[in-house]
């Protein structure tokens, strides 16, 4: 109890930092913990403006990672977390805030990675009920759930909150699949206007056989195709994701798309009023295009010419098919373009990426789902002659702390700055 005791600190919480841990100062401890006062200190499912009581876990430098003991004074922002495995699972980490505090987090991290004002944040999906893609893992005894927060191990998920009408009609029959697989095999699933594709890996034999034999199950729940490990096994190949009044975007399980079609709506609006901004388009290329999302929408947005890029052969193909009238390529191309639009993946864009981009004539279009890496790529664009005319931000994902942004980099003029 003493050693329990002595690690154990008052932890004044400002605000939720990027990764979903709350960020305040220590306000004092116990015995040796006196000496730590004032040292940031990272608390998960804490809330801004609250006091809380924490144990400190590990420490580096002038920061601590800790875990919530008792809140000793709740917060403004605080409110009761609707799923009963909030906090248990780690699908979620800001159910316990208000929307308000949740977008004004997300605001702030990204306007301090991306050292520059957001115009607006936009509330892209429904608080809850968005979700039309999910990997789930099978557990010990065939459980079906997410990871656990901080942990590898499983949470049994019989009900999600934030699965739209088509993934909660069909977890179900899922879980019920699942009682015949392996603990260590996922399940992708992807939900679109035709019904539900599955995408099964890290199957052994006795699995993928037990799988085909769901069919009949997974089907009377929506589902239309059944793939094993990426490679199309019964039914359809892919599902149209497409959001309501939009061509046709077909993607497999295991392919990538955005988590909602709602969610997406707002975001294509964003990059294409972004890139339709004056002077206009002109020529388009656009880098990690994946299967055609954006792709879509830009060979019908005023552009004289657009040609997309990415380096996975698979989204190539599935590109050319759902966008045929783009010029599709997986290499990068030598020559230069009026506007670049640029959506790497979390990682942010590589080198050679950076640098096509940084030959935009007039504008980049960067599309973020990392601010950390969208700060990083913006001081290299800064450098290479841009600035940042314009940003929002889009809640895609409430009750996490995942925000997208849309950037706008134009070429600043000569003598500018």
């Amino acid at each position: 109890m003493a050693t329990q005791f002595l690690n154990e600190v008052g932890v004044e919480i400002e605000s939720l930092a990027p990764g979903g841990d709350a960020v305040g100062r220590q306000q004092g401890g116990a015995g040796a913990r006196a000496a730590d006062d004032g040292r940031a200190t990272f608390v998960p499912l804490a809330a801004p403006g609250e006091r809380v009581r924490a144990r400190i876990e590990r420490e580096k430098g002038k920061v601590a990672w800790a875990e919530l003991v008792a809140i000793e004074r709740p917060g403004p922002e605080r409110i009761p977390a609707p799923c009963p495995l909030f906090g248990t699972c780690g699908g979620c980490q800001w159910q316990h805030v208000t929307a308000a505090a949740q977008q004004a987090a997300k605001r702030a991290i990204v306007e301090r990675a991306l050292a520059a004002p957001v115009r607006e944040v936009i509330a892209a999906s429904p608080p809850f009920g968005y979700r039309d893609r999910a990997k789930l893992a099978v557990g010990p005894g065939g459980t079906l759930g997410f990871r656990a927060r901080r942990s590898h191990d499983l949470v049994d998920v019989p009900a999600c909150p934030l699965f739209g009408p088509e993934l909660a009609r069909a977890l179900p029959a899922l879980r019920g699949t699942a009682r015949g697989l392996a603990a260590g095999v996922e399940l992708d699933v992807q939900a679109g206007n035709d019904g539900i594709h599955v995408n099964v890996t890290r199957a052994d034999p006795t699995s993928a056989a037990h799988a085909r034999r769901e069919i009949d199950r997974l089907g009377a729940a929506g589902v239309v195709g059944l793939s094993l490990a990426g490679k199309p096994t019964l039914g359809k190949p892919d599902v149209d994701v497409a959001e309501p009044g939009s061509p046709p975007l077909r993607v497999p399980a295991d392919g990538f798309a955005q988590v909602g079609r709602a969610g997406n709506a707002a975001l294509v609006a964003a990059v294409m009023a972004a890139v339709g901004a004056p002077p206009g388009p002109g020529a388009v290329l656009e880098l990690y295009a994946g299967s055609g999302n954006l792709t879509r929408h830009l060979v019908r947005g005023g552009a004289t010419s657009v040609a997309a890029c990415d380096g996975d052969p698979a989204a190539v193909a599935r590109g050319a098919r759902n966008v045929p009238e783009a010029a599709w390529s997986s290499r990068l191309p030598a020559g230069e373009a009026d506007t670049v639009v640029l959506d790497p993946p979390r990682e942010g864009a590589d080198k050679a990426h950076l640098a096509a981009a940084a030959r935009a004539r007039r504008r980049v279009v960067y599309v973020s789902c990392d601010p950390q890496t969208l700060g990083r790529d913006a001081r290299l664009l800064r450098a290479a002659g841009f600035e940042v005319t314009d940003a929002v931000a889009l809640d895609l994902m409430p009750q996490t702390f995942h925000v997208e942004t849309v950037a706008t980099f134009d070429r600043a003029k000569p003598g500018a700055g």
